[in-house]
């Protein structure tokens, strides 16, 4: 069934139930970005009212990487078991629902595990949507559509910045989290309404009444109804995370973690260091803010422009280009002077090239698994890829403490990347049975 499946959806044409579907997992991003950074938010007025001293409130900031690595492991695997729908229908409900107690938190602990909870929820969603974007559209399609869905996080982070300030000034932190639980559970009726379950996962797992619910989806999709039920002993069998560690995929996969450990690395030194370097290096708070603000905007535009230059040029060719000239631009950043104009023209460039080639790790792990282990790989992507977050950040730390200038910085942190294009490069030609990747 998959193949006759794959063939016709290749053959469709994008009708209103794709649109509708990107829409949803679009917006679906928009409100995790927010909710991911609302403790960023909300920070401020909630160190003064508890008194809080900047090591634990760094502490409080992890705890939602912390809870996103956890659900990235461990809970998006079961998406491969239980359905993507499913999975994305609980994971919003987490997320809304630890938001919404957050802003009743009395206690740091307290808050702390429902960061925690709130990032769980986070990162068991991100590997759903992935995947299932990526079982809906038309290959020649397939690359942009991912792009765009997760081009969401950072507009969600970057809008939620400035409706935050709105609301902290009326409701204080408390609003912060408030409204992202409302926002967040809001979607669950569209999620009802829009979000269908992966023909994929329907036809290999064969739910109560699979065959009628892949029709339907099928339906709203204008493909044909299949009344072929493939035997799918070998399929559960194979949906394990031990299969990603699998003879025949073991280099791959462990290259896939390296890559994504040092996209999300660069990632976070620059989104945790791009103002404080800026400030420490003479230039104005609100020049510095600016800056990162660019940075996030165009790294949006920068995941749909990974997803369209795939689609184009090839997978293997468009991570290796977005990581160079992002390398690149980060040593031009290192050696330019700090007028306004250099400074806001290149972390934009910065951000669009490198956040577009993370995005292209995304991508990458949603294509070399099968739809049975697909949200597994992209998950375990994931989660171990933010260990690169959690640790390049801090390294920065160390070295700024012994005396390492943000020209230097900068030039050490574009060499990981630079070899992260190279690393997506060659999985894709080793392993991607296309001959333009």
């Amino acid at each position: 069934m998959s193949i006759s499946y794959q063939e016709s959806l290749n053959k469709s044409k994008i009708t209103s139930a794709h649109l509708l579907l990107l829409l949803t997992c679009f917006c679906l991003n928009m409100v995790d970005g927010y909710d991911v950074l609302s403790i960023a938010f909300a920070a401020p007025p909630l160190a003064t009212e508890w008194d809080l001293q900047a090591k634990t409130l760094g502490l409080l900031m992890s705890a939602g990487v912390f809870g996103m690595t956890l659900g990235a492991i461990f809970l998006a695997p079961l998406t491969d078991t239980l359905g993507r729908r499913k999975m994305v229908l609980a994971a919003v409900s987490v997320m809304g629902c630890s938001m919404i107690l957050s802003s009743r938190a009395n206690g740091l602990t307290e808050l702390i595990a429902l960061r925690v909870l709130t990032g769980l929820g986070t990162g068991a969603m991100l590997a759903s949507l992935t995947a299932l974007i990526s079982e809906f559209f038309p290959t020649r399609h397939r690359d942009l559509a991912i792009g765009v869905t997760l081009a969401g996080y950072p507009i969600g982070a970057t809008l939620g910045g400035f409706l935050a300030a709105k609301i902290i000034s009326i409701y204080s932190w408390q609003g912060v989290f408030m409204a992202g639980g409302i926002a967040t559970l809001l979607l669950v009726p569209v999620i009802l309404a829009y979000l269908p379950e992966s023909v994929h996962f329907l036809m290999r797992r064969r739910p109560h009444e699979f065959l009628a619910t892949a029709n339907k989806v099928l339906g709203r999709l204008g493909l044909p109804a299949t009344t072929f039920t493939a035997d799918t002993g070998e399929a559960i069998a194979r949906a394990s995370v031990r299969s990603l560690l699998s003879p025949s995929r073991r280099n791959m996969t462990l290259w896939l973690w390296s890559g994504f450990f040092l996209t999300f690395g660069t990632l976070y030194f620059l989104l945790s260091w791009i103002p404080k370097l800026l400030v420490d290096s003479g230039v104005e708070l609100s020049i510095a803010i600016y800056a990162s603000s660019f940075f996030n905007l165009a790294g949006a535009l920068g995941n749909v422009g990974m997803g369209a230059a795939s689609s184009r040029l090839g997978l293997g060719k468009s991570i290796l280009g977005f990581a160079v000239l992002s390398a690149f631009f980060m040593l031009v950043f290192a050696m330019s002077s700090l007028e306004t104009s250099a400074i806001l023209t290149l972390a934009a460039l910065i951000g669009f090239f490198q956040q577009g080639a993370l995005v292209g790790f995304y991508i990458l792990s949603a294509q070399v698994y099968p739809p049975e282990t697909r949200a597994t790989g992209i998950g375990w992507g994931i989660g171990l890829g933010r260990f690169g977050a959690v640790i390049a950040p801090y390294m920065g730390g160390v070295l700024v403490t012994r005396g390492l200038e943000l020209s230097s910085l900068f030039i050490v942190y574009a060499l990981p990347l630079a070899a992260a294009g190279i690393i997506g490069l060659g999985i894709c030609r080793r392993y991607l049975n296309d001959e333009e990747r």
